[in-house]
């Protein structure tokens, strides 16, 4: 049978961002060089967003895909 403890703390949660979104100010942009990372970076973005109140871009430029903050 397992033993039950009382008043053990539950640790935080890892807060580990794939994406710089937290550190980007309004006019920042990150390179993506395949469709792949731009389709999971533009979801990962909009909940981001949502959580957060900020607005990104995503736009298919020379060289791959990139990622505005634009509010």
């Amino acid at each position: 049978m397992l033993r039950v403890d009382s008043g053990v703390p539950i640790p935080p949660e890892a807060q580990r961002e794939k994406y710089p979104f937290p550190v980007m100010a309004v006019g920042d942009s990150f390179l993506l060089a395949d469709a792949e990372s731009a389709r999971n970076a533009r979801s990962a973005a909009w909940m981001f967003s949502k959580r957060h109140g900020t607005k990104f871009s995503c736009r298919k430029v020379e060289g791959g895909w990139r990622v505005w903050r634009v509010a």
